[in-house]
């Protein structure tokens, strides 16, 4: 029998696959005149992890592992600790997976002899025998790939897990990041920009009919109740979202996604006496950063990453648009044979539709959204 452990989702948000809103209070900025510079504060929270050994670098080859183990070897080297051991998985039949020359850019860039490189095939099913030991003893968590990280807690045991997360979120998604550099003169102002700037200065009310003309996802197999309330939560979330850059550090660092994502991936860690460190989402690393950008940042991802690990990396690895994807390597046998003998239970009916979600497992690639209503209507079937 699973233990209730992990940080519960509405059943709102496992039918949605998403946690939805803000979990306020988790994270408070320090807001000081006097700060620390950005860089400095991020070298000392990975000077803290770097103390526990084995330091473990959870390392794809994406930008923001790629900073994170470029930081962590120059601050090793600099301080005289052990150097961190980046630690890759790779399946060599999935082609969607492949991220080597980026890697191994990376590492001779940085100069690290000892990689870790675990070769896979089905092991990371989403119902295989990791993945389902987690249910078990955890409940169903979020995201619901978390497990993926099973292979590096058992290279990390008794140590620490460096990640890069959330380098997507905090650099990537702000919607006024545009507004703000025209209002500030960082960028040629267009007349266009009146409408923009207009709109980052506008109350949320008045934001959500221009958010609402743009795409978001809303999963089609909610019912119809269910997909509005998912809709208007989601809406209202992005229309809040601050104008200021500092102010909108605290509010992405107080995201509800994010607190159950670290929640749960420390839970798993838990079980191989592993700990976590997500430098990039280090409060005084926040505060810094916050209080260094001020009102208008540091520009889009790429500027930002620029900013802090310009020293640290080759162009090519800040700059890259691309990025690997691994459905793939985690809807095989097991997943997709609990697809086909499915018979609908284990979903909420009233939040749910069973045969659109059945629609959306069989695609070539299930949108990540619907993961964690398999693991729930797997987990179903193990309490019967």
């Amino acid at each position: 029998m699973f233990l209730a452990d992990a940080p519960s989702m509405t059943p709102l948000e496992t039918a949605a696959g998403v946690p939805l809103g803000a979990e306020p209070g988790v994270v408070t900025l320090v807001r000081e005149r006097s700060q620390p510079s950005a860089r400095h504060a991020l070298e000392e929270a990975m000077k803290r992890a770097l103390q526990q050994s084995p330091c473990v670098v959870s390392f794809s080859g994406g930008r923001d592992s790629s900073a994170t183990l470029a930081l962590a070897a120059y601050v090793a080297r600099r301080d005289g600790l052990p150097l961190p051991i980046p630690v890759t998985f790779r399946f060599p039949e999935i082609p969607s997976t492949h991220e080597t020359e980026w890697q191994e850019l990376v590492i001779r860039h940085v100069g690290l002899d000892e990689w870790e490189r675990i070769d896979l095939t089905d092991e990371l099913d989403l119902l295989g025998d990791t993945a389902t030991a987690g249910l078990l003893k955890h409940g169903v968590g979020w995201p619901p790939n978390a497990y993926l990280h099973v292979p590096i807690f058992r290279v990390a045991r008794g140590g620490c897990v460096v990640t890069g997360f959330d380098g997507d979120g905090l650099f990537g998604d702000w919607r006024w990041c545009h507004a703000q550099a025209a209002l500030h003169g960082r960028t040629a102002f267009a007349a266009k920009d009146l409408v923009r700037i207009g709109l980052a200065f506008a109350p949320p009310a008045i934001r959500l009919s221009s958010i609402k003309r743009r795409p978001y996802f809303v999963p089609n197999w909610l019912q119809p109740d269910a997909r509005q309330e998912f809709t208007r939560a989601i809406l209202n979330r992005a229309a809040g979202e601050p104008r200021r850059w500092d102010r909108r550090v605290e509010w992405h660092a107080n995201s509800r996604a994010l607190f159950v994502a670290m929640s749960n991936l420390g839970l798993i860690a838990a079980d191989y006496e592993v700990r976590v460190e997500h430098p990039l989402l280090d409060p005084d690393f926040l505060s810094a950063l916050a209080a260094e950008g001020g009102a208008v940042g540091f520009g889009d991802r790429t500027s930002s990453m620029a900013h802090l690990f310009s020293d640290l990396l080759p162009v090519q690895s800040i700059s890259r648009s691309t990025k690997a994807e691994f459905g793939g390597a985690v809807w095989r046998e097991g997943a997709r044979h609990f697809v086909d003998t499915w018979d609908g239970t284990g979903v909420d009916p009233s939040l749910v539709d069973a045969d659109r979600l059945r629609a959306a497992w069989s695609a070539d690639n299930p949108v990540i959204h619907s993961w964690s209503l398999l693991h729930a209507a797997w987990l179903a079937t193990q309490l019967k």
